[in-house]
């Protein structure tokens, strides 16, 4: 019979290998979308889409993603400061970004929010030590389901009217979110969820007029007045939990969005491709602040794997 300690430590052996099958499915997942859009619509609109994007769209890209991160920033400070974690503006800035970043290029988006919540650099304070993890994810989890309640409540609002079923998942899939959110929210003050939510809300807007600056410069004889719907489906489309970035399922959203409006599918595609290369080349910074984060925890990591004499060898070399 397994004692406690060797349950747990199978428990933990087996949590890496589940966490590499679920991100390779994912990314199987998209991959399979996206050589099923090629098929229907041709790689051209791949192609297209990035050779129309203007020097000045990732100009506008890196203004409202940096936009975007900084609002997520103030949101998540705002909840961390009632579970007892005290992060500065810069701090929260810097971590946010590299979120940003990890969450684009790795499969369903919430990995880099997981190093955020969990990491244990100085530059935030935490009151409870012990229960510094599960107030980290707490804090984390709960501005997430808020953003995530703002984008389904858009993108419901937008579908109710064209396609009610889904418009209605949308909102159900919204009360979700937020109820799952009320839970590590009952610590914030009524004027603090307020915040919370309006920060949600200028967040959302950065993204969907990044998208509909994709729209404007991929599409500009599209209706001026369907650019904020297409925008809302699109963005509600990538925030389900599956795949890599958003890739694939976002391009699925767009095009059945631009088709429910009359327009062509293969518009929404391209377009939402263009969105997706301007999202992510928003999120660079967040690649730099990772390798100035990253690159001193590895020398130091060398540094103890060393042998004594060699961690001896290297103080006299400094000396």
């Amino acid at each position: 019979m397994n004692t406690p300690a060797q349950t747990g430590a199978g428990q933990a052996a087996g949590l890496p290998w589940r966490s590499i099958a679920v991100g390779a499915a994912q990314i199987l997942i998209t991959g399979t979308i996206l050589v099923a859009i090629a098929a229907l619509w041709g790689t051209e609109n791949f192609a297209s889409a990035v050779r129309g994007l203007p020097w000045w769209s990732f100009i506008a890209a890196g203004a409202l993603g940096g936009l975007g991160v900084v609002v997520q920033a103030l949101r998540w400070r705002i909840v961390a400061r009632h579970h007892a974690i005290d992060v500065g503006v810069g701090a929260a800035i810097a971590r946010c970004w590299q979120a940003a970043f990890l969450n684009s290029v790795l499969p369903g988006g919430l990995a880099g929010d997981a190093l955020r919540a969990a990491d244990d650099s100085t530059d935030a304070s935490v009151s409870s030590r012990p229960r510094a993890l599960a107030s980290g994810f707490a804090s984390m989890a709960a501005e997430r389901l808020v953003g995530t309640a703002v984008v389904f409540i858009a993108g419901g609002v937008v579908l109710l009217p064209l396609a009610p079923v889904a418009g209605t998942g949308c909102l159900l899939a919204a009360l979700t979110a937020a109820a799952v959110a009320s839970r590590w929210l009952r610590r914030v003050p009524v004027a603090g969820v307020i915040r919370i939510v309006a920060l949600s809300v200028v967040g959302w807007t950065c993204f969907a007029t990044l998208f509909m600056i994709s729209v404007a410069v991929l599409e500009p004889a599209a209706p001026i007045a369907m650019f904020p719907s297409a925008a809302a489906v699109a963005l509600a489309g990538m925030s389900i939990p599956v795949g890599v970035g958003g890739w694939g399922i976002r391009e699925v959203a767009s095009a059945w969005s631009f088709s429910l409006s009359g327009l062509s599918a293969a518009d929404g595609v391209r377009v939402s491709v263009g969105y997706g290369v301007l999202a992510l080349a928003s999120t660079t910074p967040g690649a730099v602040i990772l390798a100035l984060r990253i690159v001193p925890r590895l020398r130091q990591a060398r540094f103890f794997a060393a042998g004594p004499r060699q961690r001896n060898r290297r103080r006299r070399d400094k000396l």
